[in-house]
């Protein structure tokens, strides 16, 4: 009894010391994506997690919030605290192409937002199921004229690059091509592997996999130089289809307003995991090109898109929402 009494304040002294540990312990850091599991941002985020973690010794969770093409998520970033507890990845779609074609989108990409860092840019490519039996540009107009009723391609989200980047090729194979929208990269994959729709624009890290396994054909991919992750494929500039010559881009955003020093330590973590030999060649072998910016280049980045596709989308017609 008289040990016990003892050793009872020392031990009450260590729960309290372990308590107060356990208190002063950072949150987990949420990073919200606003598409499904298995799409092309969130194996990004995963990829970058499971490093930053380490170097901002916190837990990091990947939080999927799918629904209108990023928006849910975006406006979930705008209504969060900006405590350090909650941050976004996404594409350039939720603070560039929404804000474009909605005409209350429930946010300003440029005021409501801190931007973190940017993390990579990466292809958008028109994909062929292999369902149609068709490989080339050629070939798949001459198969759209055939199959009228059948001239659908499918998009990752209604109003999206995609559905603009289809607008320019119907025109350019002479064909009306009819949008077909998904919720997110994930499902649209799955009905181009099952033949539902014979064709589809996405990223290049989404069908690349399934490109090289030759369960579906990549027509051709953003930008103005192939991807190293496919050199086979070419541009659509190199087809003569023009206007799909910018590539877009994954980023980190924050709720407005927040501290310097969790921007500073969670860029420094960013730039730590791009660093990473291991996280270089995963990105890189999903087709992206990973990429860091600072908040002012990334804020840069929102800026030069919005101008490109502004009038991109002002000459397709496109009603907004």
């Amino acid at each position: 009894m008289k040990m016990t009494r003892r050793l009872l304040p020392a031990l009450l002294l260590a729960m309290g010391a372990f308590a107060g540990s356990a208190q002063a312990a950072d949150p987990p850091l949420r990073i919200l994506v606003g598409f499904p599991p298995g799409g092309a941002t969130d194996v990004v985020a995963r990829v970058l997690a499971e490093k930053m973690q380490a170097t901002l010794k916190q837990p990091i969770i990947v939080d999927n919030k799918p629904g209108a093409g990023g928006m849910i998520a975006t406006q979930q970033l705008k209504a969060a605290a900006p405590d350090g507890n909650t941050v976004m990845l996404t594409i350039d779609h939720s603070q560039v192409i929404i804000p474009l074609t909605f005409k209350n989108p429930g946010y300003n990409p440029l005021t409501d937002f801190t931007p973190l860092a940017g993390v990579a840019s990466y292809y958008n490519v028109m994909v062929l199921s292999s369902s149609i039996g068709v490989k080339t540009a050629p070939e798949f107009g001459s198969w759209l004229k055939a199959h009228p009723g059948q001239a659908n391609y499918g998009i990752p989200a209604a109003g999206s690059v995609p559905q603009f980047a289809g607008i320019l090729v119907g025109k350019a194979l002479g064909t009306n091509m009819v949008a077909v929208p998904y919720k997110g990269g994930a499902p649209l994959v799955a009905d181009l592997l099952g033949g539902q729709v014979p064709a589809g624009f996405l990223s290049l890290t989404e069908s690349i996999e399934h490109h090289r396994a030759g369960k579906m054909q990549i027509l051709a991919v953003s930008g103005t130089t192939r991807a190293k992750a496919a050199p086979e494929v070419p541009t659509f500039q190199e087809l003569g289809i023009n206007g799909i010559d910018q590539n877009p881009w994954l980023a980190f955003f924050g709720p407005k307003g927040m501290k310097p020093e969790f921007v500073a330590k969670f860029g420094a973590a960013v730039q730590a995991a791009l660093a990473d030999p291991e996280v270089v060649e995963k990105l890189s072998k999903l087709g992206n090109v990973p990429t860091y910016a600072p908040p002012a280049q990334l804020q840069d980045w929102v800026v030069k898109a919005t101008n490109h596709w502004g009038a991109v989308i002002k000459e397709s017609g496109y009603e907004l929402q």
